[in-house]
């Protein structure tokens, strides 16, 4: 009887042990999918701060542009802003104009 039981028991061992490893997956499997979550969370969290910030971007320059804007530091960026944007409006010029010359 001494070895049924032996035998008995090391199965009774060998089945906590694989219920343990089964926890032990589960609980790593919880941890990684809650993980990837907060990843999306933040991915998505982001996603709308910058969409927010070139709301309030676009906002300030209706400012500057109504002449509502009092802060020198932002009146100065906008003033860059209106510079590249003529810059962009020339360079446009000059395409269309090479566009309709005549070869």
């Amino acid at each position: 009887m001494a070895f049924l039981d032996k035998v008995s028991e090391q199965m009774k061992k060998g089945r906590e042990f694989a219920q343990r490893g089964k926890e032990l997956a589960i609980k790593k499997a919880e941890k990684t999918l809650k993980i990837e979550r907060l990843k999306i969370d933040i991915s998505e969290l982001r996603k709308k701060k910058d969409r927010d910030m070139r709301t309030l971007a676009r906002k300030v320059y209706e400012l500057y542009c109504q002449n509502l804007l009092d802060n020198p530091e932002l009146i100065n960026l906008c003033q860059e802003i209106k510079t590249e944007q003529w810059q962009i409006d020339e360079k446009w010029s000059e395409v269309t104009h090479l566009k309709e010359m005549k070869d």
